[in-house]
């Protein structure tokens, strides 16, 4: 079963799967913010179809309108925070999968409300954004800046895989020149300069959600360093690396379903030397 929409007036989602098992995922940094379609339910089902066995998978995009959501200066926490409102309608904690700069709101879901979170797993992210990773978010903000919507586009799409022929290709196949919506590039530019300043370094020793890190040793955003931090700094946490960069989900996804299958079946209870 698959199904579209909206939670909350805000959260465009999509969601796969029938059975008892909640999942909900986080996926990484997009700049457009369309609402999804059943296509791309059906494509997500596919994906992630190993996570889809006993499971009801919802994938909930980044919501509209955060700007005007924060008081002040946007931060992830903030952003958590919204995602929180739509997590306390469920009837029960769920498991949640953060992907990349979703990761960083699991993050402090995990850490500011926990009682909502059965077990965490973070994929290609960490507690804080390494150096290369945070030039290519610059790299972001500049092409919002010349409003080079095409290079912006292609230069994300790029982010997500590996390989310098495979960048290349993605640069110029995602690289569309429509104009975006206003909205979308207001909510992009403070989410990227939210991402920026996201650290939960000094926090993560307070979690109590059983969690999972996974990764690629050679992520310009979150390598191997800061992968192994995260998860020596989280209690009871488990980390398993593999070959590659941000582009794992994609080019391992089978490994990446297998662990995470195993850890939402049989979590855990001590960390890997």
């Amino acid at each position: 079963m698959s199904g579209v929409g909206m939670l909350g007036s805000r959260f465009p989602y999509l969601r796969f799967g029938t059975g008892p098992e909640p999942l909900v995922m986080l996926p990484g940094l997009a700049f457009d913010n369309d609402a999804p379609t059943v296509g791309d339910a059906r494509l997500y089902a596919w994906s992630m179809r190993r996570l889809a066995v006993g499971r009801t998978v919802t994938v909930l995009r980044r919501p509209r309108g955060i700007v005007s959501a924060a008081v002040d200066e946007l931060g992830t926490a903030d952003i958590a925070d919204l995602y929180a409102s739509i997590l306390a309608d469920q009837p029960g904690p769920v498991d949640v999968m953060g992907l990349s700069t979703g990761g960083l709101i699991a993050q402090h879901l995990a850490l500011r409300h926990p009682e909502l979170l059965r077990r965490l797993v973070l994929v290609v992210t960490g507690a804080r954004i390494a150096e290369p990773g945070r030039r290519i978010c610059q790299t972001w903000l500049d092409q919002v800046h010349r409003r080079d919507w095409r290079a912006l586009r292609g230069t994300l799409t790029a982010s997500a895989v590996d390989g310098r022929t495979t960048q290349r290709l993605a640069r110029l196949l995602g690289g569309s020149r429509r104009q975006p919506d206003h909205r979308d590039v207001a909510d992009f530019e403070a989410t990227v300069r939210a991402d920026l300043r996201h650290d939960t370094s000094t926090a993560l020793p307070r979690m109590s959600v059983p969690a999972l890190i996974l990764g690629g040793r050679d992520d310009p955003f979150f390598p191997e360093p800061v992968l192994r931090a995260t998860a020596a700094a989280i209690p009871g946490a488990h980390v398993q690396i593999h070959t590659g960069g941000h582009g794992v989900p994609k080019h391992h996804s089978r490994w990446l379903q297998d662990h995470v299958a195993a850890f939402l079946a049989h979590p855990p209870e001590t960390r890997d030397a």
